[in-house]
């Protein structure tokens, strides 16, 4: 018999999730975040199903983690480019005809934006799905390769398939996990999560999960010492005026021209760090003068907000670079 003890938890909202142990119920939850649920059924008594659900909205894509006990799922064709990812567990789906087997040790399912119809079945799992916007990925790839604007980039997003569990050589459910930990400690704030940039590194781990060959590759542009200079000159003049946009790697890149790699490589020669790490520090020094400037009717939280959503970073990393708190 299924308990909930035996269950594993959530990806991340685990604390605000509620059990269902009524199948109808659960079908309703899940089609108002994907409509098109024709039936989904227990496998086995009635009496044992449980599961439970929460999800993250973010500007341009919806996380849906759930955990369910063995099920039998028909639906028609998603209205959203999809992405499930399997964490334990394993289940089939047929669609147009074919049999997909996906799985934690086997790989996660893509189900294209109005594919058919999909029946499948698992046992007990728990899965997290990405629902994306195509046209957002497209561009995060194109930035990722180092494109132009115009460049034509087929990920084959119109081909369902599935989809392996590691990127650049790691296993995706790891670097999963980490991210449910930041989306708990920020309490599934989806536009402070967006700012930190998780929206933006989904999108770069679903471009290289659909076409890991287009992305391995990937070489960095040879560029001679002078050309390096000026592309680092002209890309620390596009943060420094553009410090309250949240900027992120693949905005760098769509900038430059150049794929993170290449990007990385000409600011470590240049200036000894990342880009990233280099507009951060151009952010503290924005907050730093900012409340050496400041008078009483100004806190630190008011100057800061706008550069570093996270305060806790903020604080770490002002404290590191200047021996001292934001406070003082």
């Amino acid at each position: 018999m299924s308990t909930f003890s035996s269950f594993p938890g959530l990806l991340f909202g685990e604390t605000h999730a509620v059990w269902h142990t009524d199948a109808r119920v659960f079908a309703d939850q899940m089609n108002n975040h994907a409509p098109g649920v024709n039936a989904y059924d227990p496998i086995g008594r009635a009496s044992e199903f449980s599961s439970k659900m929460n999800t993250l909205t973010l500007p341009a894509m919806q996380v849906v983690a759930a955990v369910m006990s063995p099920s039998y799922l028909d639906r028609s064709a998603p209205k959203k480019a999809t992405l499930k990812i399997p964490l334990t567990g394993d289940f089939n789906c047929m669609l147009d005809s074919r049999l997909h087997v996906c799985g934690a040790d086997v790989g996660g399912m893509y189900f294209p934006q109005g594919s058919g119809g999909v029946k499948g079945n698992g046992g007990a799992c728990s899965q997290v799905s990405l629902q994306f916007d195509p046209q957002v990925l497209t561009n995060t790839a194109r930035a990722m390769l180092g494109l132009p604007g115009h460049a034509a980039v087929d990920l084959k997003l119109q081909n369902p398939r599935v989809t392996p569990l590691t990127v650049a050589g790691q296993p995706f459910g790891a670097v999963l996990q980490h991210l449910g930990a930041l989306i708990d400690l920020h309490q599934c704030n989806g536009q402070v999560l967006a700012q930190l940039g998780l929206q933006d590194m989904l999108y770069r781990y679903i471009a290289q999960m659909l076409q890991p060959g287009m992305f391995q590759a990937q070489t960095a542009h040879p560029r001679t010492a002078a050309d390096s200079a000026i592309l680092v000159a002209q890309l620390c003049e596009y943060m420094q005026a553009h410090l309250e946009a949240g900027l992120t790697l693949t905005d760098l890149e769509a900038f430059s021209g150049l794929s993170a790699r290449s990007l990385q490589m000409a600011f470590k020669k240049q200036l000894g760090c990342s880009p990233m790490q280099w507009l951060t520090m151009q952010k503290l020094h924005k907050v730093h003068d900012k409340l050496a400037r400041a008078d009483s009717s100004e806190s630190v939280t008011s100057l800061a907000v706008t550069y570093f959503p996270n305060l806790g970073d903020f604080a770490r990393y002002y404290r590191r670079q200047f021996g001292e708190l934001p406070s003082r």
